[in-house]
């Protein structure tokens, strides 16, 4: 972006060209809600006469020496960056003021209408006692993670699974698509988002893609939209799996934790063998003929100083990544031996962060680089456990969330998925932000949404206070913003500029 002079410029992410879909989201592996439409508005908004006055919960960062990042806090979210002379018209707003007081004192009214617009489309001014509300999207679409097969090539430190040899058969999976579809419809969803995971779901292909075909074709007849992604472990994905996945629009995410020792550590093979090199040549391999995977980062004590390395991997060859918090379970080795300590966290994620500085990516990191969290739209949940997440295990059995995989509510040849995981009173306790202890007055509440409310009572013992890892959320979410001030400058290209 070429220097404005002293005309007031303010750039939000419809400047940058195919903005709206340049936004990566961390949900592959979890329940987190993959969003869709935006609940701020993408459209200009009519300007209005009267006065205006600067939201509460602002969010004001600096970039450099000419241009700051705004982020409304409170309202729909948005991110609008200013230049130097948008940010005083900005700070007039302390006090009542309207669109002719600005021209009258000076400023142009063609530039002063268009920054004061960004600013009211984003919630960062309104009128006086009509402060921002969020507005939290209702669910249009059913996720369901389908355990394909207890069998897996690896043995990861963290893994939440028992393994055994068991997989899903054909008659279970034509049967579980036939309940996920008929849920869907029964309870109002317009699509099915199916995630294909186990142990290693490319274990069980025949299956899986079987599975697929079926509800490709139950999903049209029932007019549901569909979308699917493969997670894998990347450690043998031959050539024909993938072109597979390619005909039929699969999505693929891949774990990978580091490229080296960290991850061979992490993520052995059965026979306790190092598999970083495999999952990187599989990678690689993948790019090369087209494919482009996304990347999964867990990071837990042994390899928080690597994240780094593995974001410039996945930037040096344009592939998105995700960073998930490593979360306690009854099967991972020792809490103590993988939880990662504050600070230490912090710095990792730093360094990660200046990679992503210096190898800018066109897209948004700000629904992938928060762990459960995010700053794409408000929710007042974490995720969709207990609402529109549906877990099914390979012999048909329906669990509320995949870190419970044990604790079944039903078969999918005898219940309603959706009716299970919603009449569930024993389990998990999704709850409202606002219910959260320590929650109900930060600036981040509907972005963070509490954080995981398996890992907070797993640390806890509650479900009703805030997460484990609010200090971290709360030293990053400013870093995460300021990294988008930066691609903004970088990609948009504003209209009549």
């Amino acid at each position: 972006m070429q220097s404005t002079g002293n005309r007031a410029l303010a750039l939000c992410g419809s400047d940058v060209p195919h903005g709206p879909g340049l936004v990566v989201r961390s949900c592959e592996d979890c329940a987190c809600p993959t969003g869709g439409e935006r609940a701020h508005r993408q459209h200009p908004v009519d300007l209005p006469a009267g006065p205006l006055v600067r939201a509460e919960g602002v969010v004001d960062i600096p970039l450099d020496d000419e241009h700051s990042v705004l982020f409304g806090s409170q309202g729909r979210g948005g991110v609008v960056v200013v230049n130097r002379t948008a940010r005083d018209l900005f700070q007039r707003f302390t006090e009542p003021t309207s669109l002719a007081d600005l021209v009258r004192a000076g400023q142009e009214p063609g530039e002063a209408a268009e920054v004061v617009r960004r600013l009211v489309e984003q919630d960062l001014v309104h009128a006086p006692g009509l402060a921002p509300r969020p507005e939290f999207a209702a669910s249009r679409e059913l996720t369901a993670w389908l355990h394909v097969t207890n069998q897996c090539n690896l043995r990861c430190t963290y893994c939440y699974v028992h393994k055994s040899d068991e997989s899903m058969d054909h008659a279970t999976a034509r049967e579980t698509v036939d309940a996920l579809v008929r849920s869907a419809v029964d309870n109002g969803f317009r699509s099915l988002r199916l995630k294909y995971a186990g142990g290693e779901a490319s274990l069980n292909a025949d299956v899986l893609f079987a599975l697929h075909d079926h509800a490709v074709a139950r999903c049209a007849e029932q007019g549901l939209g569909l979308s699917a992604v493969l997670l894998s472990n990347g450690v043998a994905l031959p050539d024909r799996l993938a072109t597979r996945l390619v005909e039929r629009d699969i999505r693929l995410m891949i774990s990978l934790d580091g490229l080296g020792a960290v991850h061979d550590a992490q993520r052995p093979t059965v026979a306790g063998k190092p598999s970083a090199r495999r999952v990187v040549r599989t990678v690689d391999r993948l790019v090369r003929h087209g494919v482009a995977p996304h990347l999964s980062i867990t990071i837990t004590s042994g390899n928080v100083d690597e994240v780094a390395a593995v974001v410039r991997y996945a930037l040096e060859r344009g592939l998105t990544f995700s960073f998930n918090f490593f979360r306690d379970n009854d099967c991972a080795s020792r809490f103590e031996d993988l939880q990662y300590e504050e600070r230490s966290m912090v710095a990792g994620l730093a360094d990660a962060f200046a990679v992503i500085e210096e190898l800018l990516p066109p897209w948004s990191v700000l629904g992938s680089v928060l762990d459960r969290g995010q700053l794409v739209e408000p929710r007042r949940k974490s995720c969709g456990v207990g609402d529109d997440y549906v877990v099914v295990d390979q012999r048909g059995q329906v669990s509320q969330c995949h870190m419970e995989i044990g604790s079944t509510l039903g078969d999918v040849r005898h219940v309603d998925p959706v009716a299970a995981i919603r009449d569930d009173s024993a389990g998990i306790r999704n709850l409202l932000v606002d219910d959260k202890e320590g929650c109900r007055d930060c600036t981040w509440r509907n972005w963070c949404s509490g954080g995981c409310s398996v890992a907070t009572f797993r640390a806890t013992g509650r479900f009703d206070v805030r997460s484990p890892n609010c200090n971290i959320y709360r030293a990053i979410y400013p870093a995460a913003l300021r990294l988008e001030g930066l691609r903004l400058l970088r990609f948009a290209e504003p209209a009549g500029r």
